[in-house]
């Protein structure tokens, strides 16, 4: 099996330099390069199209987003997985409405950086800090003043796993579009105005161990 192949990005170079090591002290993992700026990272990742970015959100001459989004206009397959210092709901927020698949803090463990790396290359969402998780919840409602139909209770099952909209639709027999419809409803319950802070809600409320058997 081919090993996972990472691009690191970030302009310090003793943080690139730690977690580099890290990550090559996996037998499963390469790291294949280091960018310290944003227009560098566009190039780096179309040359050797890694199968994942570990990408900062703030670098000099493109930030975080602006990565994000000049690659998916050039149709580069690259997962992204943010690591930062910033923990501002607003940075979050941005980050995953772009693309990123998760959003870890600088000074997470570093098994869980390890992990969210294998995960976010497996096609895994959602993997986000727990510091984030409860900053985001922060203003939304309390889950026992909120009633789920019995298909929202499934959504927020795979939602939490990370699963995309086609893939619930499939596993569910439903449109895309009735997923949709359904996330609008959930998104509107729990007060939140993303897909990243409703897969926070889901995870934090256990909706990832709840089986669709057990909660439908």
């Amino acid at each position: 099996m081919s090993p996972i192949r990472v691009l690191l990005a970030d302009d310090h170079p003793v943080l690139r330099q730690g977690i580099r090591t890290i990550l090559e002290m996996e037998e499963d993992i390469q790291v294949v390069a280091e960018t310290g700026d944003g227009e560098t990272t566009i190039r780096r990742v179309m040359e050797l199209k890694p199968d994942v970015l570990v990408l900062d959100v703030s670098m000099p001459k493109a930030n975080g987003v602006e990565v994000i989004k000049a690659l998916s206009a050039s149709y580069e397959p690259v997962k992204v997985l943010v690591l930062s210092a910033y923990d501002d709901e607003n940075f979050i927020t941005e980050m995953v409405e772009v693309g990123a698949a998760g959003y870890l803090l600088k000074r997470e463990a570093v098994e869980v950086i390890v992990e969210a790396v294998r995960g976010v290359a497996s096609g895994e969402t959602g993997w986000f800090s727990r510091a984030i998780i409860n900053k985001m919840l922060t203003a939304q409602k309390s889950s026992r003043e909120i009633v789920f139909t019995d298909r929202e209770k499934e959504i927020l099952h795979y939602l939490a796993l990370g699963w995309t909209n086609t893939k619930v639709g499939e596993i569910l027999g439903i449109s895309e579009r009735t997923v949709r419809y359904h996330l609008r409803n959930i998104y509107d319950k729990i007060g939140a105005d993303s897909r990243g802070m409703a897969i926070a809600w889901a995870v934090r409320h256990g909706y990832e161990q709840k089986k669709p058997s057990a909660i439908a």
